[in-house]
């Protein structure tokens, strides 16, 4: 579907893809059956699938978002390339979008998030992007080192910036009942190096 590196296309035949999938507790946007059934070469949005990095300092009350010229403040995330796992795609992401770390400057939740959808800018919803949404924790004073032309920063969670994603305020909704879930003694697994 031309990228310039291969990516993996939607509907398709992706049994790790649907494994991992199989291990998604939360689907806010109705998105993960869809998903699922996609990688398992069922009918689904034609598309691509990529990951999203949705980055909390619970502490904070905070959430890292990225500037991008189509879809204003929103979470960093890209394509997956083929053969490449989806946790080694959102930390590559993750740190040419950011700067941060995985398993240094940032942690990550052990199994995603979420799925959600967005249409590719000009196409409609002919074509999509299938992203499988990770849960990650950083602070607040690590340094960032974003990509040119797009600044990252941390926003309030309960104050996002109006010019963001539809799914933005859900999915921050999302992320914060998964990074405040760890506290107390639950018996949800926490982040990961």
């Amino acid at each position: 579907m031309g990228r310039p590196h291969p990516t993996i296309d939607i509907p398709g035949r992706h049994p790790d893809v649907a494994g991992l999938l199989d291990t998604v507790a939360v689907d806010p946007f109705g998105a993960l059956d869809e998903l699922r059934r996609g990688c398992r070469g069922g009918a689904a949005a034609a598309g691509h699938l990529c990951v999203t990095n949705w980055v909390a300092d619970p502490a904070a009350g905070s959430v890292l978002l990225v500037r991008h010229d189509r879809l204003g403040w929103a979470t960093c995330g890209g394509h997956v390339e083929r053969g490449e796992p989806l946790a080694v795609a959102a930390a590559r992401e993750l740190h040419e979008e950011t700067g941060l770390v995985a398993g240094v400057t940032a942690r990550r939740w052990p199994a995603p998030l979420f799925v959600h959808r967005t249409g590719q800018a000009g196409t409609g919803d002919r074509h999509v992007h299938w992203n499988v949404a990770f849960a990650w924790t950083a602070r607040v004073g690590t340094p960032l080192a974003a990509e040119a032309g797009r600044p990252a920063a941390w926003f309030p969670m309960s104050a996002l910036p109006p010019d963001g994603p539809d799914d933005l305020a859900a999915g921050v909704a999302a992320l914060s009942a998964v990074v405040g879930a760890t506290d107390g003694g639950s018996n949800r697994p926490g982040p990961v190096g």
